[in-house]
């Protein structure tokens, strides 16, 4: 390439380097009273690592409290969840909170807690709980294909 150009893309450094797609604030407003009567998780949340570190089966379930990968990790399982929590969230454009999620396998009754930021499961979790909709049988999902910013959308299938 002429003048030192580069024919290779820069990598990205994480995930979120890409551009985010910013949420209007009248929908940030009506999320934010929607969560009003949600629990902050506060304490909660160092009570909950240890409480997983506790009922770890084997040594590789021992970082589980720290995989970034949160709810995603339980994609296509089913799973009920029983409660959630609040927690500030610094992410540029999207929902200024995050979600800890109380839960456990449909099937085995394993008992986890994980958490999410995606705008569409925080926001129909926040609705289940407004609705007293809890216990919540679902399955996460993550969609096939990437939005344009090359994200892949998640949401939760309910289960009837």
């Amino acid at each position: 390439m002429a003048n030192g150009e580069s024919t290779t893309a820069p990598v990205p450094v994480r995930p979120d380097d890409t551009p985010p797609t910013v949420i209007r604030p009248e929908l940030v407003a009506a999320v934010e009273i929607l969560m009003d009567d949600i629990p902050e998780a506060g304490q909660d949340a160092f009570e909950s690592i240890i409480g997983n570190l506790l009922t770890a089966n084997d040594a590789r379930d021992l970082d589980a409290p720290w995989r970034t990968a949160g709810l995603g990790e339980l994609a296509n399982a089913r799973i009920v969840v029983h409660g959630i929590r609040k927690s500030p969230s610094d992410y540029p454009g999207g929902l200024p909170f995050f979600l800890l999620v109380d839960g456990a396998y449909e099937d085995t009754g394993e008992i986890f807690t994980v958490t999410t930021g995606a705008s569409s499961v925080v926001v129909q979790l926040a609705k289940a709980h407004n609705l007293r909709a809890f216990p919540l049988r679902c399955i996460p999902r993550i969609a096939d294909r990437p939005s344009r910013n090359g994200y892949r959308p998640m949401h939760l299938e309910m289960i009837p």
